[in-house]
């Protein structure tokens, strides 16, 4: 089951969609009647054979910035999930609230601020 989420911009409505396990990029492409090389060039895509489960995918050209959620898979950690995002574990943990960043567990959803929410130096 796709999940797609729906943010208004100032003149149009545009969408975005929440990998899941076992899509493709080119899939994703077919399910809204997308040209993938649209796909690739709006959201920077170095390699489109990898994509990773809980990404957000913007379906036009023109997606506006905004929190996303991500599903932990077995094995991540904040830190990890933080550097994909380019972002750090504490903006991760302030925004969830996480009280032990040690604590996280597969199928959890966490929020992915658009920005860095923690203040203070990275440690």
């Amino acid at each position: 089951m796709s999940k797609i989420r729906f943010t208004s911009g100032k003149d149009e409505m545009s969408g975005s969609h929440i990998v899941e396990p076992g899509e493709t990029l080119g899939g994703i492409a077919a399910k809204y009647d997308l040209s993938l090389d649209d796909l690739i060039r709006w959201n920077n895509i170095e390699n489109p054979d990898h994509i990773d489960v809980g990404q957000k995918i913007g379906l036009s050209g023109h997606e506006p910035a905004g929190d996303q959620i991500y599903v932990v898979q077995p094995g991540d950690t904040v830190s990890e999930i933080a550097e994909k995002f380019g972002l750090r574990w504490v903006d991760i943990g302030a925004a969830n609230k996480l009280e032990d960043i040690n604590k996280i567990y597969a199928g959890q959803k966490l929020i992915i601020p658009a920005t860095g929410v923690a203040r203070g130096p990275a440690t």
